[in-house]
């Protein structure tokens, strides 16, 4: 039994003693909602729907960690809805906008699997299949467990990534601060005050200022194009046909390409393996685990691949055949389709690609971070003997 969508209102209500309550609830109309306030006595005194908001969905950390609550409540044998209704004082503060909803669809008889689809929130496909799959046969609880299992690794090589960028972006953000002030404001104040003695200034300092000349002169312009540029392909890598062919784009590239590639790899192999383990067949496994690997292009090769896996090919030979998948899970594939271990070695192909990923970033930023340390202070020794012959051209040295 599916319930129909809910929607969730914001209250304020009078309680039986006299205390004014406010919360949000979720119903199928206002009237349902105004009843269901009534029927726990309270009186309602303002009622309004509450829009969902794109910046309110919930993050990975906080949606893993409600899953882990919610799958420890399980494990201590609590029915469904009460696991549901003790989330609300432990869960992470962005779960209580989805939560009202939870509990109407709960109520209302419908699968986890279902309310998660219909709450707002965003929950990836990834959890509400592998909820389902456990809803269908091995455990919700257990299931609730894994799905959190996923998220949590998820999060934690999103953040490993993260880390390993803030520094050469503080570096970046701050050598290019640095130069627009000692470039667009130091070295032209100079040059008026040396303008004013009478003096000639200096062919370096003369072409540092040229320079930024035309770089002020162009800068608004090409700004402008630039974010017209941005926002087009914005549109456009987006849209339905757009997107994959960026993907495939970004998969083509050298570094890039190999993160990503590894990244939806691991995501993929990791939603398969879940999904195998709880008794889901490979065929709508693996178009689960499509969905949820975060690469367009991936996607479509996987389906592909999914296609001639059902017609009867191989499934390491229909994923080579479509280049859906790295060579070093492919191996992993092939000896899991011989051994019958197909979710342990998808599992532990995951890991790998996870730690690639992430082995490939961090070297690649320890490659970044010097040079861009050099490259700001080739500028500024260029800049600095500018301002410098200038200073000499006032004071010549004996």
């Amino acid at each position: 039994m599916t319930a129909s969508p809910a929607v969730t209102f914001a209250y304020r209500a009078v309680r039986s003693d006299g205390a004014i309550e406010q919360g949000t609830i979720a119903a199928s109309s206002r009237d349902d909602a105004s009843a269901r306030l009534s029927a726990r006595g309270q009186w309602v005194l303002e009622l309004h729907t509450v829009r969902a908001r794109s910046g309110r969905t919930l993050s990975k950390a906080d949606l893993a960690l409600g899953l882990r609550l919610l799958s420890s409540f399980l494990d201590a044998g609590m029915p469904l809805g009460r696991a549901i209704d003790s989330l609300g004082g432990v869960a992470p503060e962005r779960w209580r906008v989805m939560l009202p909803a939870l509990r109407y669809a709960i109520n209302a008889g419908a699968p986890l699997a279902d309310a998660f689809a219909e709450a707002p929130g965003a929950v990836p496909p990834l959890v509400i299949g592998v909820i389902r799959a456990g809803e269908a046969g091995s455990g919700l609880a257990r299931a609730v467990r894994q799905a959190a299992e996923l998220i949590e690794t998820e999060a934690r090589t999103r953040a490993a990534i993260m880390s390993a960028l803030t520094y050469p972006c503080i570096v970046l953000a701050a050598g290019t601060v640095s130069l627009g002030v000692l470039v667009g404001v130091v070295l032209p104040r100079f040059a008026s005050l040396l303008a004013d003695l009478g003096q000639t200034l200096p062919t370096s300092t003369r072409l540092v200022l040229n320079v930024t000349a035309i770089l002020q002169r162009w800068a608004l312009p090409v700004s402008l194009a630039a974010t017209i540029v941005a926002i087009i392909g914005h549109r456009w890598a987006t849209s339905a046909d757009g997107r994959p062919r960026w993907h495939a784009a970004l998969l083509g590239l050298p570094v890039i390409g190999r993160v990503r590639a590894a990244r939806a790899t691991a995501r993929l192999a990791s939603a398969v393996a879940a999904l195998l383990e709880h008794g889901v067949p490979l065929a709508p496994a693996l178009r689960s685990g499509a969905a949820a690997c975060g690469d367009a292009a991936v996607e479509l090769r996987v389906l592909h691949a999914r296609e001639r896996i059902v017609h009867g090919e191989p499934i390491g030979a229909a994923l080579e055949a479509q280049g859906a998948l790295t060579p070093l899970t492919l191996r992993f594939v092939r000896a899991g389709e011989a051994s019958g271990q197909l979710a342990d070695l998808l599992r532990h192909a995951a890991s790998l690609e996870q730690e690639y990923a992430e082995r490939i970033v961090r070297g690649t930023v320890r490659l970044i971070e010097p040079l861009l340390i050099i490259g700001f202070g080739v500028v500024v020794a260029v800049v600095a003997g500018a301002l410098l012959q200038a200073l000499y051209s006032i004071r010549p040295v004996a």
